[in-house]
């Protein structure tokens, strides 16, 4: 008996003796900061090549294609740029549209951005500084200067969690023909669902 008691005092100041140390532990975890997780993106992450869904809408029409592009050095290069509702805008006859198409081929397409890490520090916030896209086009047997001019809609974010993904959001909001806007004409929205690989 006399040693059960001997034990039950022993783990009884045992305890009473950590409690302090454990409490002091836990208040000096709380003043240090944390170190970053390894899935925290950093602002070059977003430099690579991308591949994803493409979802394109103007007035009640929608699609989705697969695009691919590259971004580096702060700009996204598409080496096909998908145009069949630029050309649909300009051109109404479904035939004259496909000549269209297949007569001007791959267009590339470049703009800039500038990429900071968000106060989270959990993402990649890009601003976007598209530039006008000017190409030539066969319209009635005539080769015309078509200017189209995109903006951003929303900022782009880049994440990175098991996969890195790239979300951005353009708009082409107006279309010119040899200097002329295209009326009747709705805005054409690209958003862009991006996975780097």
């Amino acid at each position: 008996m006399k040693k059960f008691i001997n034990l039950k005092a022993f783990l009884q100041l045992v305890i009473l003796l950590s409690i302090p140390f454990i409490l002091s532990n836990c208040r000096s975890d709380n003043d240090k900061r944390p170190n970053p997780v390894p899935g925290d993106p950093k602002v070059e992450d977003v430099n690579g090549n991308y591949a994803g869904k493409l979802g394109i809408s103007q007035g009640t029409t929608k699609s989705e294609i697969n695009v691919s592009f590259t971004a580096q050095k702060n700009v996204v290069t598409f080496t096909e740029f998908p145009m069949k509702e630029i050309i649909t805008s300009i051109i109404s006859d479904p035939a004259k549209a496909n000549q269209a198409l297949a007569s001007i081929g791959k267009v590339k397409y470049e703009f800039s951005y500038t990429a900071v890490l968000s106060k989270s520090k959990k993402e990649v916030e890009l601003a976007f500084s598209p530039k006008d896209l000017t190409f030539q086009v066969p319209i009635d047997g005539v080769n015309k200067k078509v200017t189209v001019t995109f903006a951003q809609i929303k900022q782009g974010i880049f994440t990175k969690t098991n996969t890195q993904n790239l979300n951005l959001e353009l708009g082409a909001p107006k279309i010119t023909v040899e200097g002329a806007a295209v009326t009747p004409f709705n805005q054409i929205v690209y958003n862009f669902a991006m996975l780097k690989k």
